[in-house]
Order: structure tokens, then C-alpha cells, then sequence
């Protein structure tokens, strides 16, 4: 507990939460292996609960305690709760609200994929790795043991119970990470037993590398390997996903469930609606917000789970009927494939007979919203949609939401230029992106990718002013797409079209959907357009 790492991590969050921070020395293997780390972790918490330090009992809220470790501590965080569970009783003024279990050390007797992939990273190699666990773990048994594994025998569910009762659970981790894969499955199962768990992974991408050395590679960058034959694999990155669920007893804010759309096609849509509205003996009719998702065309689904809980957040601060989209992607599917399945998608929904869509969607209310790649959808979706809204009979579009839309062009803007080497899109990965996205044989000054190119589509435009649509561009000067943003505002301010432009200082492309906290904000504006 006195190692500078972490005694300077815990000034830190002192300061910043703020909290009283106890941070416990506990004995290590092997000279002492586990249960001892438990032993004593739990052995502290008891001397808390009955202590009557000057510092705890005057500067303390003991009805509001945390139990929190980084790695191994993640791990004893997790096992000491489950102690603290089964005698809550014994604890008496200390009062548990939850665990935050930080990158925690988890392992198995069998490889996972990010194990496998991240095998000989500098961190945490997996020689080392199975050193550590060999050391540590009661002498005899193996990775399998519940004290490495917590999902052995399909895990504690009767102390899983005891928590979902009032306990919260934040786990926190990366894809840099060899042990995202066990943390990202604790997640899915405590969830699955009712627990209330949040989860926090970090960027699909690796923030850490640094494009501005060219010999990176930026198919790398994106989890692809190009092959002699100008082909290219998928080597996954392990972007976490999350199933739809519609079951009551679980504490989730929406329900969800998915539908095929074209099964050849492979394509289907995730309704997301509040719990609330579904809930109540009388409910008013809610927008209904289409969704497509971004990853450059190449890249995640609508069921990764940063978008998921992006459009979670959305369904219930809105709130609105949310149907997120899943299209084909690119380089195997290159535009127009996302934009024909999401046109399929609308005239699938204005003559579903879905039940949760005819109770509670308001057809005439309904928007186009797309993050990133999911906003140029919105937008050229919304173009071809202009154009047809005869054939869309009752799905009345009322705007579209461009949010962080990505967009391009052959020149370079200011912006990409002083953001070249920016860690969440660097212009290298976004080029290649264009160069598997869109036709083969066309550059960026297509119109797919560059809206403005040629003066626009002025025709479809004038269509979009005559009937009605409102149009919200969001977006921030950390992206480097955002001189592209605001030129099609300014663009569509020239046609008379009614458009509104909000963007923000600093951030990164993308931010409200890798922050969660940050969504909550940008829901208020969405709501502020809708509703005007």
C-alpha cells in the first residue's frame, strides 16, 4: 500500500472523487498464498466498521462505502465482497454500495482470444502472467480455481443474488489489456444474474500508438492485415458486444430485442424502449430516433456495446423509441451496401406491424441519426428517403441528427491537417477507411464521402427545405472532421434549408459514445431538436 504507483494514485482520487481513500496492506504469496490477501482485506473492513479513528469517524460517511482494487486488487475487491455479502450483518454501520473493480486480475486454465493476442506484450506477458497465478493460488490446484477464475462453474449465484439486491459493480479495463476478455465476461454474466453492473472499456483502438511513426501500420490500427492479393483479413479486435434482453426482473432503464430485416443480407435492427413507457397503464406515443452506428463502414455493429448503451442512455433521457440499425460493412460490402440496407430498414419500419412499434413509436414524429460513419448514413439515407417519402406511406421523417458525421474529401482541411496525428482517428487510419469503404476506382471527392463536392446535390436539398426537415449537426474542435461539418451547414444554411449547428470545444470525435458520462449532455441537446 505504500508503493509510490499507488500511493500517489489514491492522492489523486482523494482529491478528484473526492473520498476518504483506506487503502489495506495485505500479505503476499507465495510466502503467504491465497485465501490471505481475503483473509486480511476482510479482517480491515471489520476494523473500520468498529473503529473509532479520528480521521474515519469525523471525516467519513460510512453509509456510503466502495470496495475498490486496481489488478490483483480488482480481484480482491470482487473476492472480499462476496465475503462482505454473506455477513452484512457483522458489519453494522458500514454500509457497501459497491464494488469498482479496476483492470481486475482474473484468469482460467484455457486461453482467451485477448490472452492469445496479447501474449508477449511488455505489461502483463502471459509467461508472467501464469508465474504470477502459479505462486499465488493454494498449492494443487489450477487457473480454474474460483480465486482466479470467477466464472468457474458458472460462478456464486447465490452470493450474485445477495448483491443484486443493493450493490452497484463498475468494472473498468481496455483492449490493451490480456484480461479484457474475462473482464468483459464477468460483465455479461453479472448482468445476466441481475446485478447492476457498468462497465468501461476503453477505445477499440490502441490510444497508445503513435501514427506520426510511419512505419505504423494503420491496418493494424484497425484489427486487418492486408494480403498480397490486395485483400484484406480481419484479425477481431475484440469489440465488446452486448445481447438485446427483455426480461423484467432484470434492473435495466430500457428493454430490447432484435429483428431480422434481410436475411440473405444478414441484416436485422435493435429496438431499444424505455422501461418506463413500457411500464405505464396509459403511454404517450414516442419519437421514433433510427440509428446507424459508426466504425468507418469497416468496423463495430448495433450491438457493440458502447453504441448499445449509447443508444440505452438515448432511449430513456430522450426519450424516444430508438431503432438502431445493423448494415453490412466494407472492404467485403463497399458503399452504397449501408446505404441500401438502411433504406430497407425505413421501409421495413413504416409497414412493420411490430407491437412495440405500433404502441409506442409515433411515426409521425420520426428522425435519422447516425455517430461518425452512422452520421453520413443519416445523411445520404435521408437524401435517397427525400426522394421517396410516398413510398414511406406512414413514417413521417421530421430531421436528421448528424452526429461527429464523417466526411471527407481529396484536399485536406485545416483541421485534419493539425489533428493529423490525433490518437482516436489519425489521417492515416482515416484515409485507409475511405480506401475500403467506398467504390473501388473513386476518390475521396465522391460524393459518398464528400457532400459538398460539386456545390451538393442542390436538387435533393431544395426537396429537404420544401419539406420541412430540420437538420442538427453536431460535433467538436477535436475532431478532425469538423471543418467538414461545418461546411455542410454552412452549405445547407445557403439552400434555405433550416439546419442547426452545435459544436463544442476540444474532445475527440466520437466522445459522448467512448464516455458514457459525456452522453447524458448530448441527449439533452437531441432532445431540445426533437421537441422544438
Amino acid at each position: 500500500a505504500a508503493s509510490s504507483i499507488f500511493h500517489d494514485f489514491c492522492t489523486t482520487a482523494a482529491v478528484e472523487i473526492p473520498a476518504v481513500i483506506v487503502s489495506v496492506d495485505y500479505r503476499l504469496a507465495p510466502e503467504h498464498r491465497l485465501p490471505a490477501a481475503y483473509d486480511d482485506c476482510l479482517d480491515a473492513l471489520h476494523w473500520i466498521n468498529s473503529s473509532n479513528e479520528d480521521w474515519l469517524t469525523k471525516y467519513a460517511d460510512f453509509s456510503s462505502c466502495f470496495l475498490m482494487g486496481t489488478s490483483a486488487g480488482g480481484n480482491i475487491a470482487y473476492h472480499v465482497g462476496l465475503r462482505a455479502a454473506a455477513c452484512v450483518e457483522d458489519l453494522t454501520r458500514l454500509k457497501i454500495r459497491g464494488l469498482i473493480s479496476h483492470h481486475p486480475y482474473f484468469g482460467g486454465a484455457s486461453r482467451t482470444q485477448s490472452e492469445t493476442r496479447l501474449a508477449i506484450n511488455k505489461t502483463l506477458p502471459l509467461s508472467a502472467n501464469d508465474l504470477m497465478w502459479e505462486l499465488a493460488l493454494p498449492v494443487g490446484v489450477d487457473r480454474d480455481h474460483e480465486y482466479c477464475n470467477p466464472m468457474v462453474g458458472g460462478g456464486p449465484s447465490e452470493i450474485w443474488d445477495e448483491i443484486r439486491v443493493g450493490w452497484r459493480v463498475l468494472v473498468i479495463g481496455c483492449d490493451g489489456d490480456p484480461l479484457m476478455d474475462r473482464q468483459v465476461e464477468l460483465v455479461k454474466v453479472l448482468g445476466e444474474k441481475g446485478v447492476k453492473v457498468v462497465v468501461n472499456i476503453g477505445s477499440y483502438y490502441d490510444q497508445s500508438r503513435d501514427m506520426s511513426d510511419q512505419t505504423t501500420d494503420p491496418y493494424a490500427y484497425i484489427g486487418m492485415v492486408r494480403n498480397p492479393d490486395g485483400s484484406v483479413t480481419r484479425n477481431p479486435l475484440r469489440i465488446p458486444n452486448t445481447p438485446a434482453t427483455y426480461d423484467p426482473t432484470l434492473p435495466s432503464p430500457a428493454f430490447t430485442k432484435d429483428i431480422p430485416i434481410n436475411q440473405s443480407s444478414n441484416t436485422w435492427l435493435r429496438i431499444f424502449l424505455p422501461r418506463e413507457t413500457h411500464d405505464s397503464p396509459s403511454p404517450a406515443k414516442l419519437p421514433l430516433v433510427v440509428y446507424y452506428h459508426g466504425g468507418g463502414f469497416v468496423l463495430c455493429s448495433a450491438a457493440s456495446s458502447m453504441f448499445h448503451d449509447f443508444c440505452t442512455t438515448a432511449a430513456v433521457e430522450i426519450p424516444a423509441v430508438i431503432v438502431s440499425v445493423e448494415y453490412r460493412l466494407a472492404p467485403e460490402h463497399r458503399l452504397p451496401a449501408a446505404y441500401d440496407d438502411c433504406l430497407e430498414a425505413l421501409h421495413w419500419l413504416a409497414s412493420s406491424n411490430d407491437e412495440w412499434l405500433t404502441k409506442y413509436a409515433d411515426f409521425s414524429s420520426c428522425f435519422l441519426m447516425g455517430s461518425s460513419a452512422g452520421g453520413n448514413i443519416a445523411y445520404h439515407v435521408g437524401l435517397r428517403a427525400a426522394k421517396c417519402v410516398d413510398d414511406l406511406t406512414r413514417l413521417k421523417i421530421e430531421g436528421l441528427i448528424l452526429h461527429h458525421a464523417y466526411f471527407g474529401g481529396a484536399s485536406r482541411t485545416q483541421s485534419e491537417t493539425r489533428l493529423a496525428i490525433n490518437k482516436t482517428l489519425p489521417l492515416r487510419v482515416n484515409d485507409l477507411m475511405w480506401e475500403l469503404g467506398l467504390p473501388v476506382g473513386v476518390d475521396r471527392d465522391h460524393e459518398y464521402c464528400n457532400p459538398t463536392v460539386g456545390g451538393g446535390p442542390s436538387g435533393i436539398w431544395d426537396e429537404i427545405r420544401v419539406l420541412g426537415w430540420r437538420v442538427l449537426v453536431i460535433g467538436c474542435d477535436g475532431d478532425p472532421l469538423i471543418d467538414r461539418q461545418v461546411e455542410l451547414v454552412k452549405a445547407l444554411e445557403g439552400k434555405g434549408v433550416n439546419v442547426v449547428g452545435k459544436f463544442g470545444e476540444g474532445d475527440y470525435h466520437g466522445v459522448e459514445i467512448m464516455e458514457p458520462a459525456k452522453a447524458g449532455p448530448l441527449c439533452v441537446v437531441i432532445k431540445e431538436f426533437i421537441t422544438a
